[in-house]
Protein backbone atom coordinates (compact mmCIF):
# COMPACT_ATOMS: atom_id res chain seq x y z
CA UNK A 1 0.00 0.00 0.00
CA UNK A 2 2.73 2.11 0.56
CA UNK A 3 4.69 1.74 -2.46
CA UNK A 4 1.27 2.20 -4.36
CA UNK A 5 0.90 5.68 -2.53
CA UNK A 6 4.62 6.44 -3.15
CA UNK A 7 4.27 6.04 -6.88
CA UNK A 8 0.45 7.91 -6.95
CA UNK A 9 2.67 11.28 -5.70
CA UNK A 10 5.57 10.60 -8.28
CA UNK A 11 2.65 10.26 -10.85
CA UNK A 12 0.91 13.76 -9.53
CA UNK A 13 4.13 15.00 -9.65
CA UNK A 14 5.05 14.60 -12.91
CA UNK A 15 2.36 15.29 -14.64
CA UNK A 16 2.03 18.81 -12.70
CA UNK A 17 5.53 19.44 -13.59
CA UNK A 18 4.48 18.52 -17.51
CA UNK A 19 1.30 20.61 -17.61
CA UNK A 20 3.70 23.81 -15.85
CA UNK A 21 6.00 23.28 -18.86
CA UNK A 22 3.30 22.99 -21.52
CA UNK A 23 1.87 25.92 -20.02
CA UNK A 24 5.29 27.68 -20.13
CA UNK A 25 5.74 26.93 -23.80
CA UNK A 26 2.77 27.92 -24.67
CA UNK A 27 2.74 31.20 -23.48
CA UNK A 28 6.18 31.79 -24.75
CA UNK A 29 4.57 30.89 -28.18
CA UNK A 30 1.55 33.16 -27.80
CA UNK A 31 3.21 35.98 -26.72
CA UNK A 32 5.80 35.67 -30.07
CA UNK A 33 2.67 35.53 -32.20
CA UNK A 34 0.81 38.24 -30.82
CA UNK A 35 3.13 40.74 -31.02
CA UNK A 36 2.01 41.50 -34.50
CA UNK A 37 -0.88 39.70 -34.49
CA UNK A 38 -4.05 42.10 -35.64
CA UNK A 39 -8.07 41.72 -36.78
CA UNK A 40 -9.78 43.47 -39.10
CA UNK A 41 -13.01 44.83 -38.69
CA UNK A 42 -15.15 44.34 -42.13
CA UNK A 43 -17.66 47.75 -41.44
CA UNK A 44 -20.17 46.85 -43.70
CA UNK A 45 -20.48 42.97 -44.26
CA UNK A 46 -23.13 43.00 -46.77
CA UNK A 47 -21.74 45.77 -48.99
CA UNK A 48 -20.79 43.71 -52.13
CA UNK A 49 -17.47 42.40 -53.55
CA UNK A 50 -15.78 45.58 -55.19
CA UNK A 51 -12.07 44.95 -55.21
CA UNK A 52 -10.29 43.54 -58.30
CA UNK A 53 -6.79 42.30 -59.05
CA UNK A 54 -5.03 41.35 -62.08
CA UNK A 55 -2.90 38.59 -63.21
CA UNK A 56 -1.36 37.29 -66.40
CA UNK A 57 -3.46 33.65 -67.28
CA UNK A 58 -1.42 30.90 -67.99
CA UNK A 59 -3.03 29.90 -71.68
CA UNK A 60 -3.45 33.04 -73.69
CA UNK A 61 -3.23 30.76 -76.61
CA UNK A 62 -6.48 29.47 -75.57
CA UNK A 63 -8.06 32.55 -74.40
CA UNK A 64 -7.11 33.44 -78.22
CA UNK A 65 -8.35 30.47 -80.25
CA UNK A 66 -11.72 31.06 -78.01
CA UNK A 67 -12.10 34.93 -79.29
CA UNK A 68 -11.12 34.23 -82.58
CA UNK A 69 -14.13 31.47 -82.95
CA UNK A 70 -16.76 33.77 -81.02
CA UNK A 71 -15.94 36.77 -83.42
CA UNK A 72 -14.90 34.69 -86.44
CA UNK A 73 -18.48 32.97 -85.73
CA UNK A 74 -20.54 36.60 -85.49
CA UNK A 75 -18.83 38.12 -88.31
CA UNK A 76 -18.83 35.27 -90.86
CA UNK A 77 -23.14 34.80 -89.86
CA UNK A 78 -23.20 38.65 -90.46
CA UNK A 79 -21.69 39.24 -93.46
CA UNK A 80 -22.84 35.95 -94.74
CA UNK A 81 -26.83 36.77 -94.34
CA UNK A 82 -26.30 40.02 -95.27
CA UNK A 83 -24.55 38.99 -98.58
CA UNK A 84 -26.56 36.53 -99.39
CA UNK A 85 -29.83 38.25 -98.59
CA UNK A 86 -28.45 40.80 -100.71
CA UNK A 87 -27.49 38.48 -103.95
CA UNK A 88 -30.41 36.24 -103.29
CA UNK A 89 -33.19 39.13 -103.53
CA UNK A 90 -31.11 40.78 -106.22
CA UNK A 91 -31.13 37.81 -108.60
CA UNK A 92 -34.42 36.25 -107.52
CA UNK A 93 -35.81 39.47 -108.55
CA UNK A 94 -34.03 39.76 -112.07
CA UNK A 95 -34.81 36.44 -112.88
CA UNK A 96 -38.30 36.63 -111.72
CA UNK A 97 -39.25 39.45 -113.53
CA UNK A 98 -37.37 37.85 -116.42
CA UNK A 99 -38.99 34.85 -116.41
CA UNK A 100 -42.16 36.45 -116.04
CA UNK A 101 -42.29 39.36 -118.38
CA UNK A 102 -41.22 35.87 -121.22
CA UNK A 103 -44.21 33.48 -119.78
CA UNK A 104 -46.56 36.52 -120.06
CA UNK A 105 -45.64 37.88 -123.55
CA UNK A 106 -46.60 33.69 -124.37
CA UNK A 107 -49.54 33.76 -122.61
CA UNK A 108 -50.68 37.11 -123.80
CA UNK A 109 -49.04 40.68 -124.23
CA UNK A 110 -51.93 42.47 -122.50
CA UNK A 111 -52.51 40.15 -119.30
CA UNK A 112 -49.06 38.18 -119.39
CA UNK A 113 -46.85 41.51 -118.99
CA UNK A 114 -49.21 42.40 -115.80
CA UNK A 115 -49.11 39.11 -114.19
CA UNK A 116 -45.66 38.24 -115.05
CA UNK A 117 -43.75 41.05 -113.72
CA UNK A 118 -46.32 40.60 -110.34
CA UNK A 119 -45.61 37.18 -109.96
CA UNK A 120 -41.57 37.87 -110.97
CA UNK A 121 -41.18 40.12 -108.49
CA UNK A 122 -43.38 38.36 -106.01
CA UNK A 123 -41.50 35.09 -106.56
CA UNK A 124 -38.31 36.50 -106.65
CA UNK A 125 -38.03 38.75 -103.56
CA UNK A 126 -39.73 36.06 -101.44
CA UNK A 127 -37.09 32.80 -103.22
CA UNK A 128 -34.67 35.15 -102.66
CA UNK A 129 -34.58 36.32 -99.46
CA UNK A 130 -35.58 32.39 -98.42
CA UNK A 131 -32.20 30.89 -100.22
CA UNK A 132 -30.19 33.92 -99.43
CA UNK A 133 -31.06 33.81 -95.61
CA UNK A 134 -30.64 30.00 -95.80
CA UNK A 135 -26.99 29.93 -97.74
CA UNK A 136 -25.58 33.12 -95.72
CA UNK A 137 -26.73 31.46 -92.41
CA UNK A 138 -24.91 28.20 -93.78
CA UNK A 139 -21.61 29.65 -95.45
CA UNK A 140 -21.26 32.42 -92.70
CA UNK A 141 -21.13 30.15 -90.17
CA UNK A 142 -18.70 27.51 -91.59
CA UNK A 143 -16.60 30.31 -92.99
CA UNK A 144 -17.13 32.25 -89.73
CA UNK A 145 -15.66 29.16 -87.74
CA UNK A 146 -12.68 28.02 -90.32
CA UNK A 147 -11.52 31.38 -90.07
CA UNK A 148 -11.95 32.04 -86.65
CA UNK A 149 -9.93 28.98 -85.26
CA UNK A 150 -7.09 29.48 -88.12
CA UNK A 151 -7.11 33.54 -87.09
CA UNK A 152 -7.53 32.96 -83.11
CA UNK A 153 -5.00 30.26 -83.14
CA UNK A 154 -2.10 32.11 -84.55
CA UNK A 155 -3.25 35.39 -83.14
CA UNK A 156 -3.49 33.48 -79.40
CA UNK A 157 0.11 32.06 -80.05
CA UNK A 158 1.62 34.94 -81.09
CA UNK A 159 -0.09 37.31 -78.05
CA UNK A 160 0.43 34.16 -75.80
CA UNK A 161 3.90 34.67 -76.47
CA UNK A 162 4.29 38.37 -76.23
CA UNK A 163 2.74 38.88 -73.64
CA UNK A 164 4.13 35.90 -72.05
CA UNK A 165 7.87 37.66 -72.06
CA UNK A 166 5.91 41.48 -71.54
CA UNK A 167 6.96 42.99 -75.05
CA UNK A 168 4.71 45.68 -75.47
CA UNK A 169 4.35 47.97 -78.07
CA UNK A 170 3.40 51.70 -78.25
CA UNK A 171 5.29 54.73 -76.17
CA UNK A 172 3.79 53.83 -72.91
CA UNK A 173 6.30 50.53 -72.61
CA UNK A 174 8.68 49.79 -75.05
CA UNK A 175 11.49 47.71 -73.79
CA UNK A 176 14.05 46.25 -76.07
CA UNK A 177 15.09 43.39 -73.99
CA UNK A 178 12.52 41.37 -72.84
CA UNK A 179 10.42 42.16 -69.42
CA UNK A 180 8.24 39.82 -67.37
CA UNK A 181 4.60 41.14 -67.36
CA UNK A 182 3.63 40.76 -63.03
CA UNK A 183 2.01 37.76 -62.21
CA UNK A 184 -0.07 39.64 -59.57
CA UNK A 185 -0.88 43.24 -59.28
CA UNK A 186 -3.21 43.64 -56.23
CA UNK A 187 -4.53 47.00 -54.18
CA UNK A 188 -4.04 46.63 -50.92
CA UNK A 189 -7.72 47.04 -50.47
CA UNK A 190 -10.62 45.18 -48.38
CA UNK A 191 -12.33 42.97 -50.91
CA UNK A 192 -15.68 45.36 -49.63
CA UNK A 193 -15.45 49.52 -49.73
CA UNK A 194 -12.90 49.87 -46.49
CA UNK A 195 -13.00 53.06 -44.50
CA UNK A 196 -10.11 55.98 -44.40
CA UNK A 197 -10.10 58.83 -41.46
CA UNK A 198 -8.14 60.82 -44.04
CA UNK A 199 -9.43 63.21 -46.33
CA UNK A 200 -5.97 62.51 -48.72
CA UNK A 201 -4.97 59.18 -47.39
CA UNK A 202 -1.98 56.92 -49.47
CA UNK A 203 -3.30 54.31 -51.56
CA UNK A 204 -0.87 51.28 -51.65
CA UNK A 205 -1.08 48.62 -54.14
CA UNK A 206 1.46 45.38 -54.94
CA UNK A 207 3.67 44.35 -57.91
CA UNK A 208 4.73 40.97 -58.26
CA UNK A 209 7.35 41.25 -60.15
CA UNK A 210 9.82 44.04 -61.85
CA UNK A 211 8.08 45.90 -64.67
CA UNK A 212 9.95 48.23 -66.76
CA UNK A 213 6.67 49.90 -68.38
CA UNK A 214 4.31 52.49 -66.60
CA UNK A 215 1.39 52.41 -64.47
CA UNK A 216 -1.92 54.30 -64.85
CA UNK A 217 -3.55 55.70 -61.90
CA UNK A 218 -7.43 56.68 -62.18
CA UNK A 219 -9.30 57.80 -59.54
CA UNK A 220 -13.53 57.92 -59.72
CA UNK A 221 -16.68 59.07 -57.79
CA UNK A 222 -19.97 58.23 -57.55
CA UNK A 223 -20.91 61.76 -57.51
CA UNK A 224 -18.78 62.43 -60.61
CA UNK A 225 -18.76 61.21 -64.66
CA UNK A 226 -15.46 61.99 -65.26
CA UNK A 227 -12.44 61.12 -63.25
CA UNK A 228 -11.06 63.24 -60.37
CA UNK A 229 -7.37 61.87 -61.02
CA UNK A 230 -5.79 60.48 -64.29
CA UNK A 231 -2.09 60.38 -64.56
CA UNK A 232 0.96 58.26 -65.47
CA UNK A 233 3.33 56.67 -63.07
CA UNK A 234 6.75 56.49 -65.22
CA UNK A 235 10.00 54.96 -64.02
CA UNK A 236 11.85 55.58 -61.34
CA UNK A 237 14.79 58.41 -61.97
CA UNK A 238 17.40 56.00 -60.52
CA UNK A 239 16.13 53.00 -62.22
CA UNK A 240 14.57 51.28 -65.31
CA UNK A 241 12.08 49.68 -63.94
CA UNK A 242 9.24 49.77 -61.10
CA UNK A 243 10.60 47.67 -58.20
CA UNK A 244 8.86 44.15 -57.09
CA UNK A 245 6.62 45.25 -54.12
CA UNK A 246 4.77 47.75 -52.58
CA UNK A 247 4.02 51.49 -54.71
CA UNK A 248 2.39 54.04 -52.76
CA UNK A 249 0.15 57.14 -54.41
CA UNK A 250 -0.51 60.03 -51.96
CA UNK A 251 -3.52 62.05 -52.88
CA UNK A 252 -2.12 65.35 -50.82
CA UNK A 253 0.56 65.67 -53.71
CA UNK A 254 -1.67 66.23 -56.21
CA UNK A 255 -4.14 68.08 -54.06
CA UNK A 256 -7.10 65.72 -54.37
CA UNK A 257 -9.09 66.51 -51.33
CA UNK A 258 -12.06 63.43 -50.40
CA UNK A 259 -15.70 64.23 -49.47
CA UNK A 260 -17.26 62.59 -46.38
CA UNK A 261 -19.53 59.52 -46.91
CA UNK A 262 -18.96 59.50 -50.58
CA UNK A 263 -17.47 56.24 -52.38
CA UNK A 264 -14.44 56.39 -54.42
CA UNK A 265 -12.97 53.73 -57.14
CA UNK A 266 -9.39 53.87 -57.46
CA UNK A 267 -7.48 51.61 -60.56
CA UNK A 268 -3.71 50.66 -60.85
CA UNK A 269 -3.41 49.54 -64.58
CA UNK A 270 -0.54 48.16 -66.87
CA UNK A 271 -1.04 48.58 -69.93
CA UNK A 272 1.40 45.54 -72.02
CA UNK A 273 0.16 46.65 -75.57
CA UNK A 274 -1.69 50.17 -77.07
CA UNK A 275 -3.13 48.36 -79.28
CA UNK A 276 -5.00 45.86 -77.91
CA UNK A 277 -6.32 47.17 -74.89
CA UNK A 278 -8.22 44.32 -73.76
CA UNK A 279 -4.98 43.02 -72.39
CA UNK A 280 -5.12 45.38 -70.03
CA UNK A 281 -3.92 44.53 -65.86
CA UNK A 282 -6.63 45.98 -63.85
CA UNK A 283 -6.24 46.67 -60.23
CA UNK A 284 -8.75 48.05 -58.19
CA UNK A 285 -9.94 49.10 -55.30
CA UNK A 286 -12.91 51.35 -53.31
CA UNK A 287 -12.72 53.66 -50.13
CA UNK A 288 -15.09 55.69 -48.51
CA UNK A 289 -13.75 58.72 -46.58
CA UNK A 290 -15.33 58.66 -42.82
CA UNK A 291 -14.28 60.71 -39.24
CA UNK A 292 -13.57 58.74 -36.66
CA UNK A 293 -15.64 58.30 -33.86
CA UNK A 294 -14.75 59.96 -30.41
CA UNK A 295 -14.37 56.40 -28.67
CA UNK A 296 -11.76 55.61 -31.17
CA UNK A 297 -10.06 58.66 -30.93
CA UNK A 298 -10.15 57.85 -27.23
CA UNK A 299 -8.04 54.94 -27.95
CA UNK A 300 -5.62 56.38 -30.36
CA UNK A 301 -4.80 58.79 -27.57
CA UNK A 302 -3.90 56.48 -24.96
CA UNK A 303 -2.41 53.72 -27.60
CA UNK A 304 1.56 53.87 -28.77
CA UNK A 305 2.39 55.57 -31.97
CA UNK A 306 3.77 52.40 -33.64
CA UNK A 307 0.64 50.10 -32.20
CA UNK A 308 -2.25 52.40 -33.24
CA UNK A 309 -2.40 50.55 -37.00
CA UNK A 310 -4.39 47.72 -34.43
CA UNK A 311 -7.28 50.05 -33.31
CA UNK A 312 -7.53 51.29 -37.11
CA UNK A 313 -8.31 48.05 -38.27
CA UNK A 314 -10.08 46.82 -35.29
CA UNK A 315 -12.59 49.91 -35.92
CA UNK A 316 -12.26 49.03 -39.55
CA UNK A 317 -10.59 52.01 -41.04
CA UNK A 318 -8.65 49.69 -43.32
CA UNK A 319 -6.32 52.26 -45.34
CA UNK A 320 -5.32 54.39 -41.80
CA UNK A 321 -3.70 50.84 -40.71
CA UNK A 322 -1.87 49.99 -43.87
CA UNK A 323 -0.86 53.57 -44.00
CA UNK A 324 0.37 53.55 -40.77
CA UNK A 325 2.15 49.98 -41.13
CA UNK A 326 3.55 51.04 -44.34
CA UNK A 327 5.23 54.23 -42.61
CA UNK A 328 6.52 51.88 -39.84
CA UNK A 329 8.17 49.36 -42.05
CA UNK A 330 9.74 52.15 -43.88
CA UNK A 331 10.58 54.12 -40.79
CA UNK A 332 11.80 50.95 -39.07
CA UNK A 333 15.45 51.67 -37.55
CA UNK A 334 15.99 48.02 -36.67
CA UNK A 335 13.52 45.25 -36.97
CA UNK A 336 10.70 46.05 -39.34
CA UNK A 337 9.76 42.66 -39.14
CA UNK A 338 6.92 42.88 -36.33
CA UNK A 339 4.91 45.35 -38.88
CA UNK A 340 5.54 42.92 -41.63
CA UNK A 341 3.51 39.95 -40.01
CA UNK A 342 1.08 42.38 -39.37
CA UNK A 343 0.86 43.97 -42.54
CA UNK A 344 0.63 39.83 -43.49
CA UNK A 345 -2.31 39.18 -41.55
CA UNK A 346 -4.54 41.68 -42.41
CA UNK A 347 -3.35 40.52 -46.37
CA UNK A 348 -4.39 37.42 -45.06
CA UNK A 349 -7.99 38.56 -43.89
CA UNK A 350 -8.93 40.12 -47.03
CA UNK A 351 -7.99 37.03 -49.30
CA UNK A 352 -4.53 38.45 -50.28
CA UNK A 353 -2.24 35.51 -49.89
CA UNK A 354 0.19 36.46 -52.25
CA UNK A 355 0.42 39.72 -50.92
CA UNK A 356 0.86 38.04 -47.29
CA UNK A 357 3.80 35.53 -48.75
CA UNK A 358 5.55 38.91 -49.64
CA UNK A 359 5.56 40.92 -46.05
CA UNK A 360 6.46 37.38 -44.43
CA UNK A 361 9.16 36.74 -46.73
CA UNK A 362 10.66 39.77 -46.11
CA UNK A 363 9.94 39.51 -42.50
CA UNK A 364 12.02 36.43 -42.02
CA UNK A 365 14.65 37.92 -43.86
CA UNK A 366 14.89 41.02 -42.00
CA UNK A 367 14.19 39.13 -37.93
CA UNK A 368 16.81 39.67 -36.07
Amino acid sequence: MKQYYLFSTLCVCLLLAGQTAWATDAQTSISDETTYQVTYHIPNPDDPIRRREAGLTNDDTVRGVSRGVSRGVSRGVSRGVSRGVSRGVSRGVSRGVSRGVSRGVSRGVSRGVSRGVSRGVSRGVSRGVSRGVSRGVSRGVSRGVSRGVSRGVSRGVSRGVSRGVGVSRGEVAVVEEAATLPDLLAPLAPRRTGLSSQSQPTLYWYNSTPWAGEFEFTLNSTESVEPLLELTIGLPEDSDQHAKGMHALNLADYNIQLKPEVEYEWFVVIVPDELERSADLVASGTLRYQALPASVKSQLAHTAGDQQYQIYAEAGYWYDAIAELSQAITQAANDESVFRFARAALSEQVAMPKVAVYDKTLAETHSP
